[in-house]
């Protein structure tokens, strides 16, 4: 899996955080990237992507500012390496991998999982049970905030295959055996022999690349 993936170089972590809607970022720092647009123009900023809110962010002049008009961009890539595009509600990574192209439109969700009591105890959950292993973000303020209400993360990632010239979307096992049927038993003994999880990027994206694979 390593060997498919070098591009992947942030970690997995669980994150908590004190307000629902607090961007979370896909780089530690704002790192120079290249705006490429439509126009063939280019221009480049230190940015990154907030994971929560879908929203693709610069600085300009220590300033943090949002970007927007996305329609007129192409792409945006950082370092030559990793590539986003423009996505409905904001932007996707588009991965090359040994067999062939995945999308990734990656999302975080917060999830109310109780409020603050004494001793920063979180009393009354609101949910029974929550995955809380998410992509390596970083939260823009302080995760100490003395906010009641309590957030985790939920990884709620889609992936995107093009497929006879659409983009098809994925977010469960059920979507990928859907999409290749005549493939159902391979598909199924690949997850089980490699322990594919499907809230789990590196995974999904190491079953993709088994998928695209297949004849």
């Amino acid at each position: 899996m390593k060997r498919l993936l070098p591009f992947i170089l942030f970690f997995w972590v669980a994150l908590t955080v004190s307000a629902q809607n607090e961007p979370l970022f896909i780089f530690e720092q704002f790192v120079n990237a290249k705006i490429h647009f439509k126009n063939r123009s280019v221009t480049v900023a230190p940015m990154n992507y907030d994971a929560v809110n879908d929203k693709m962010f610069y600085k300009d002049k220590g300033n943090l500012m949002e970007l927007t008009n996305a329609a007129i961009i192409d792409s945006i890539v950082w370092a030559g390496k990793r590539s986003f595009i423009p996505h409905t509600g904001g932007f996707m990574e588009q991965v090359k991998m040994g067999n062939g192209t995945v999308f990734i439109h990656w999302h975080i969700k917060n999830v109310n999982v109780g409020s603050r009591g004494a001793l920063g105890m979180v009393t009354q959950a609101k949910v029974e049970s929550i995955s809380v292993r998410a992509m390596g973000v970083f939260s823009a303020t302080d995760a100490t905030s003395q906010s009641a209400d309590v957030y985790q993360q939920k990884n709620a990632n889609e992936y995107y295959l093009p497929i006879e010239g659409k983009l098809k979307k994925i977010t469960t096992k059920k979507h990928v055996l859907k999409l290749y049927p005549q493939h159902k038993a391979a598909i199924e003994e690949f997850m089980d022999k490699n322990k594919i999880q499907m809230t789990e990027p590196l995974s999904v994206l190491e079953l993709l690349n088994f998928c695209m694979g297949l004849e």
